[in-house]
């Protein structure tokens, strides 16, 4: 499982562009986005790499 602090994060659109980003590279992953602290926890077996440079190309650069 893995813990991104995503300062973008601001409402419920980036919640659900973040969510379709990890799904697009891993559909069996499971997303939970925390707006109000600005973190998204995935459970994914992509790259974590892969999945922090894919949020940055979509506007959602990892801290």
């Amino acid at each position: 499982m893995l813990t991104f602090s995503i300062p973008a994060i601001s409402c419920g659109h980036c919640a659900r562009a973040i969510t379709d980003t990890v799904l697009e590279l891993d559909p069996a992953a499971k997303v939970q986005v925390d707006i109000a602290a600005r973190t998204a926890t995935v459970d994914t077996s992509a790259d974590p790499a892969i999945v922090r440079a894919r949020l940055a190309d979509e506007g959602y650069p990892v801290l």
